[in-house]
């Protein structure tokens, strides 16, 4: 036997399905274009990327990278806790290494833009007492000076994933040039599709109630 929904029903499950697409728009992880202008600096460098937690209580979060520009060889990346991935492919840090520390150090071109992006994602748990921060440092080439920053932290960009799950950039001392934008989440081609089907799905069930009064 087959059970039909009352159209009223069915109208409430379409408008959850519509909605529910809606939320995953609003859920979507938090992305952020970071660039260094290195023009005053000559010949190559060293920049210092890591990810990690505040403290013992920190929820599960992670970073990821990509759209890189300026970046030297590949073979020069230095991976270190749970941090993995390629300059081709993007890397991956998520902040519960054991040791604390997780990050990629890689040789760059120095005389123009560094740049790439950067996707946070984790558990957002307002009861946890610390979130993890994401800072970017640049070293000169024999690696023993930082660059381009007067801060005592030594990093020239510091972005702070609270317990909440948002992310909050902190602009630093910097003696060069450093911007900080959020980019705007693209959905996925399977919500707009679940959006779009729910609305006119919606839209057919009010059309067909006109002509039937």
């Amino acid at each position: 036997m087959i059970v039909k929904l009352p159209v009223a029903s069915l109208r409430r499950a379409l408008l959850a399905l519509a909605l529910g697409a809606c939320a995953s728009l609003a859920s979507a992880a938090s992305t952020f274009h970071v660039e260094l202008d290195t023009s005053s600096f000559a010949s190559t460098g060293w920049i210092d990327m890591q990810f990690n937690p505040g403290g013992a209580s920190s929820p599960l979060a992670q970073v990821s990278l990509s759209g890189f520009t300026g970046f030297g060889d590949s073979s020069t990346a230095q991976l270190v806790g749970n941090a993995g991935g390629s300059l081709a492919g993007g890397y991956t840090f998520v902040n519960d290494d054991a040791g604390g520390v997780n990050g990629l150090f890689h040789a760059v071109d120095f005389g123009g833009k560094i740049g790439f992006d950067v996707t946070f994602s984790g558990a957002a748990d307002p009861g946890a007492g610390f979130g993890s921060a994401f800072y970017v440092a640049l070293y000169n080439q024999a690696q023993d000076a930082l660059l381009g920053t007067n801060d005592p932290t030594g990093a020239l960009v510091l972005l702070n994933w609270t317990p909440a799950g948002a992310v909050v950039p902190t602009m630093l001392n910097n003696t060069i040039g450093t911007s900080v934008s959020a980019v705007s989440a693209v959905p996925e081609a399977e919500t707009w599709l679940m959006l779009g089907a729910g609305l006119a799905l919606v839209g057919g069930v009010a059309r067909r109630r006109q002509r039937a009064a």
